[in-house]
């Protein structure tokens, strides 16, 4: 196929060409009626793309199939049987793709540091989420992925199962070991799901850890909007080999893809995938080229210490892009560091906990970013030394190394049944009935049915005492969590 093409693109510069004269939705008709601020805040053309597929994009029965022609277009760019863009994000993605390999009762193989999107999905279909430990790297207090011998464990403790599903790479751009796992999958005849969210560019550029579908993964997610330029909430979802019925993830899709998707978020998927497959490796170089600069930059800085190759597990790589900076040595948090930056130099990390921040490099990352970005650090650690940062002391945290996991109850009845609400401090021993994800990474540290441990309790009060966001508690104090009565 002539990947030059980006139907959905084309097809809407037609449109804007010969608007149409709609009496349908969206209510707005193509900006003929937009809020007089928000018509100077965004312009018309937004609302003039914002059609619907069939009788705008397309024709009343899609005869012009072109959506399905830029599918066809990302599955031979990603080297794939089977594509579908997705409009809910890779949350959505990874419902779709659970639901294509199991159903309620079944048991499901999930990495333990797995995004809420899977252990959601989970809960709400009645799915048996069997945990899989990952690496836990204490050196820098960050989980990484699933080692083999970790795996092989599981499928012999669980024989059932009907998948495996692996984050690869994790948040922080640490890959597993994708051809080994997915071998010892396919041994056992069950499908590897990889939650690739953050690794969608690795098939465009060399210099990229490697593609997990080129490495054995039947189905991977991608978060186009992440790293690659689509707009928020654009994700692909793709399929290869024979594990996965492909009709049953088509009609998955279908279940739970709206039937009024995004024009403007499905155009700049297809605009995305037709850039990558065309000069892939032109981009990524120079957004490789801004992160070795970077990272040579700030490991000039006093008390900055930058994650790097040399401090992979075996068998794993790196996306240097990410570039993950600990700050223990300044004696402040990450989360006091990420406002502090935001507040004095117009800053903004992709993620701090009690120890790190992370800056993400991606396509749009500017020179003058890159700058901004060190001349922020060096602020701060100019002022921490000279005591006028004015940042409370990190102290001591409870690392992930003591979080263990222990389903004492069933997860649907935990979630569905009756409840208390009770002060965090005194959860210890209880049975959690919400799903507790500080954000980001969005990875769950209690999930309805586990039990409360001490250590969870006293991570969770050092985190959230330090500025932890934990993304939508039942209660937004931060001061109680919801219970099993």
């Amino acid at each position: 196929m002539d990947q030059k093409h980006a139907p959905i693109v084309e097809a809407l510069a037609q449109v804007e060409r010969r608007p149409i004269h709609g009496f349908g939705a969206p209510g707005h008709n193509q900006g003929a009626a937009i809020p007089a601020d928000l018509r100077r805040l965004l312009g018309k053309r937004i609302f003039a793309a914002d059609l619907l597929t069939p009788k705008g994009l397309d024709d009343r029965t899609e005869g012009g199939h072109v959506v399905q022609r830029a599918h066809e277009l990302a599955a031979e760019a990603w080297q794939a049987d089977f594509c579908r863009f997705v409009t809910g994000g890779s949350t959505q993605s990874l419902h779709t793709a659970l639901a294509a390999v199991a159903g309620p009762g079944d048991t499901v193989l999930f990495a333990t540091n797995v995004h809420k999107a899977e252990r959601s999905h989970a809960l709400a279909t009645g799915l048996d989420a069997v945990l899989v430990p990952v690496l836990i790297d204490d050196a820098w207090d960050i989980d990484h992925g699933v080692t083999p011998a970790a795996l092989s464990a599981a499928l012999a403790a669980h024989p059932d199962a009907k998948a495996f599903v692996v984050v690869s790479p994790t948040y922080y751009g640490v890959t597993s070991d994708i051809s080994a796992l997915s071998t010892i999958c396919h041994d056992q005849g069950i499908p590897l799901i990889c939650d690739a969210a953050w690794g969608g560019a690795f098939a465009f550029c060399e210099r990229l850890p490697d593609d997990a579908l080129t490495k054995g993964a039947d189905i991977a997610v991608y978060s186009l909007h992440k790293t690659m330029g689509s707009l928020a909430q654009g994700s692909a979802l793709l399929a290869k080999g024979t594990l996965v019925d492909q009709q049953r993830l088509w009609m998955a899709f279908e279940l739970f893809e709206t039937t009024s998707p995004s024009v403007p978020i499905l155009a700049s998927l297809d605009a995305t995938r037709r850039d990558h497959a065309l000069d892939g490796e032109r981009i990524w170089r120079g957004v490789l080229d801004r992160a070795a600069k970077l990272r040579r930059r700030l490991a000039r800085i006093p008390g900055l210490r930058v994650f790097g190759e040399e401090h992979l597990p075996a068998a794993t790589q790196l996306d240097t892009t990410k570039v993950l900076i600990d700050l223990s040595a300044l004696g402040v948090t990450g989360y006091a560091v990420d406002d502090w930056l935001v507040k004095h130099h117009r800053v903004s990390v992709g993620l701090s906990d009690a120890r790190h921040v992370l800056a993400v490099v991606s396509i749009g990352t500017t020179a003058a970013d890159i700058r901004a970005l060190v001349g922020g650090l060096k602020d701060l650690a100019k002022q921490v030394a000279a005591g006028t940062a004015d940042l409370p002391p990190a102290g001591a945290f409870p690392g992930l190394s003591t979080l263990s996991v222990t389903i004492a109850a069933d997860p649907e009845e935990a979630f569905f049944g009756d409840v208390d609400h009770v002060p965090i401090a005194d959860a210890a021993g209880r049975i959690a009935a919400e799903v507790i994800a500080p954000a980001p990474p969005g990875v769950p540290r209690l999930v309805p049915g586990q039990r409360i441990e001490a250590a969870h309790v006293a991570w969770l009060i050092a985190n959230r005492d330090a500025g932890a966001f934990f993304l939508d508690p039942i209660d937004p104090s931060e001061r109680t969590i919801r219970v099993v009565r």
